[in-house]
């Protein structure tokens, strides 16, 4: 289904609650160049206790990019003015890397609305090393984009990025489930909409973490980059009430280990006071 927001219609997934004592809502939110289909594992498992709202993220999926520049800011922006119109008030929150960042930024504009926070693979910003970010904002890598997408097509261009992610980062940073997705959302996504969200991603600057107040769960994995490990301990350090657990998996958790991610997810959202 799709839903009116401003200047794009969402479209989105929700699923109703199957059990009688439900609880609160539940929003997940994918990471880059992905769609709500990452999902679909996490949906059956939390169905039966929770409504589930499963979004594409604006520029994502079947949502389109729409004429507002795409930033953090404003795809959490988005999240809210679609739960609104859905008539939620209070629900928990979860997201895998990009997701998680804009989970990060919902938490933290409606602190009243947030009952939990889980995030999965997520990054503050694209690095938390002041001069790495200004060297990344300096060389503005997204503009060679556009002509690598010409010379090499989207999906090459997916394929030689994971190659060389998997020689710098290591063999299981992207497990079998999460390159065919990556690869399908590369193949299927406009270049403009590619191109805006790694601009988003490195735009985006730290979140003050002591605005985020509800309970958070930071989903940490053996194979993800340092960067990300490094900085989902800042995450636990500085958020008033986050805690974290660490699974064998790389950078998209929900697919490499679904089985044991479902479980801690489930666990956490059970508890009294976030559900």
């Amino acid at each position: 289904m799709s839903t009116d927001i401003g200047d794009i219609a969402i479209v989105h997934d929700d699923h109703p609650a199957c059990g009688v004592n439900a609880g609160v809502p539940v929003l997940l939110l994918h990471g880059a160049v992905q769609t709500r289909a990452v999902w679909a594992g996490q949906v059956e498992a939390l169905v039966d206790r929770h409504r589930v709202i499963v979004p594409d993220l604006r520029g994502h999926g079947a949502t389109p990019l729409g004429g507002e520049r795409l930033t953090i800011d404003r795809m959490a922006m988005d999240c809210l003015a679609l739960l609104d119109r859905l008539g939620i008030g209070r629900f928990a929150v979860c997201g895998v890397s990009l997701g998680g960042m804009v989970a990060l930024e919902i938490a933290a504009r409606a602190p009243d609305r947030v009952t939990a926070l889980v995030l999965a693979n997520t990054p503050r910003s694209l690095s938390g090393i002041g001069w790495v970010r200004r060297l990344v904002d300096w060389l503005d890598p997204q503009r060679l984009l556009h002509p690598t997408f010409h010379i090499l097509g989207q999906a090459r261009t997916a394929r030689i990025g994971l190659a060389l992610a998997a020689r710098l980062v290591g063999p299981f940073w992207v497990g079998r489930d999460a390159r065919r997705h990556f690869i399908a959302g590369f193949r299927a996504m406009s270049p403009d909409a590619i191109v805006a969200t790694y601009r988003a991603i490195v735009e985006s600057r730290p979140l003050d973490l002591g605005r985020i107040h509800c309970p958070c769960l930071v989903i940490d994995t053996l194979h993800d980059a340092t960067t990300i490990r490094e900085q989902a301990a800042d995450i636990v350090a500085e958020a008033p009430n986050a805690m974290s657990v660490v699974l064998e998996a790389g950078h998209v958790a929900n697919l490499d280990n679904p089985a044991v991610f479902n479980r801690v997810l489930a666990e956490f959202l059970a508890v009294p006071g976030r559900n």
